[in-house]
């Protein structure tokens, strides 16, 4: 054999080797059809309790491998696997446990590659409990309200909403487990509803000034009370405000609702007439254009690679029986 022809040959057995790893070897996250979440069920939990991690899979969930679970700062006290629960969707729950106050941090990982990772903070913990009454008598119409529990960074940690009517006047939501500290509890404001009376307002919020207030949470339940008034504005009847077309009855003896005719003449089914076609009746209609995508064809990488590869692989016998033709006639 010619030293060209060693050195094609080596250089295509080292495109091989090659397609060979990167197909076997390559990015994992390339070849998982599927992606992971995790989020704690809570904002906190009591230190020494079992913290639950929601896992969320999303994509091909008909075959899911075992993920690993990795615990800092905790340890692992239960896995309940991803089960379907819609398609292309698995959903399953990690416990983690700690002891004392502090945080835990979950991850999850399958074949080297990190999925997903989430954390639960372990500690004292209560519950702020929001009360709204509205001062609107027993006619009052049935409302619903909504709030906000914002901690010292701003961020909204838990979002209520509870109802209030006539013979119910005070409404009662609750937040979950919370860690201790000071918390921001504010109404969220409608259209129709302000911090005081202003035309076109149906409610104020008199209690407390500016519908927010700042608590410190310290011990296992603790409640702010909200109080809403109506507005001079406000409709006092209950009708629709919108217009609403009435039928009045005709002079014969029919019922609201039911077309009356004189004597000796006959109800009109249909509309009397020639029928004619519209200008577009013969015109050809246009093509589908639904907002269906068309099918393309996926292409892969790594599937491209090994077609390149095997082709270069069908190649290798020729060229070596053209290298020995060559390296086996006479030189001249």
């Amino acid at each position: 054999m010619t030293l060209p022809a060693r050195f094609l040959l080596i250089s295509l057995l080292a495109s091989l080797a090659a397609g060979l790893y990167l197909s076997a070897f390559g990015p994992a996250a390339a070849a998982q059809p599927f992606t992971v979440t995790v989020v704690p069920k809570q904002a906190a939990f009591p230190a020494g309790a079992d913290a639950a991690f929601s896992v969320r899979v999303e994509g091909q969930t008909s075959a899911l491998p075992s993920f690993v679970y990795s615990i800092e700062g905790g340890s692992l006290s239960g896995v309940l696997p991803p089960n379907p629960v819609a398609a292309n969707v698995a959903e399953g729950t990690v416990f983690v446990n700690r002891a004392t106050p502090g945080t835990a941090r979950l991850t999850v990982s399958f074949a080297g590659e990190v999925l997903a990772t989430a954390e639960a903070r372990f500690g004292a913990v209560g519950q702020l409990r929001v009360q709204a009454t509205l001062d609107a008598g027993p006619d009052a119409a049935a409302r619903t309200w909504r709030y906000e529990v914002v901690d010292t960074s701003g961020q909204v940690v838990s979002t209520l909403s509870l109802s209030t009517s006539g013979d119910a006047v005070t409404g009662v939501a609750s937040t979950g487990a919370i860690p201790y500290g000071s918390y921001t509890v504010r109404q969220l404001l409608g259209g129709d509803t302000r911090t005081a009376c202003v035309p076109g307002a149906f409610y104020e919020v008199t209690a407390p000034a500016g519908a927010a207030t700042t608590i410190q949470l310290s011990q296992d339940d603790t409640t702010v009370a909200f109080t809403i008034r109506p507005c001079p504005d406000l409709p006092t009847s209950l009708e629709v405000q919108v217009p609403v077309d009435t039928i009045t009855p005709g002079s014969g003896g029919g019922v609201v609702g039911e077309a009356d005719f004189l004597p000796g003449e006959e109800p009109i089914n249909e509309v009397r007439g020639a029928r004619e076609p519209g200008p577009a009746a013969n015109s050809p209609l246009p093509p589908g254009t639904g907002n269906t995508l068309s099918g393309t064809r996926s292409s892969s990488s790594i599937s491209l690679l090994l077609l390149v590869t095997g082709a270069a692989v069908m190649s290798l016998s020729p060229l070596a029986w053209s290298a020995g033709r060559a390296s086996g006639r006479p030189n001249r």
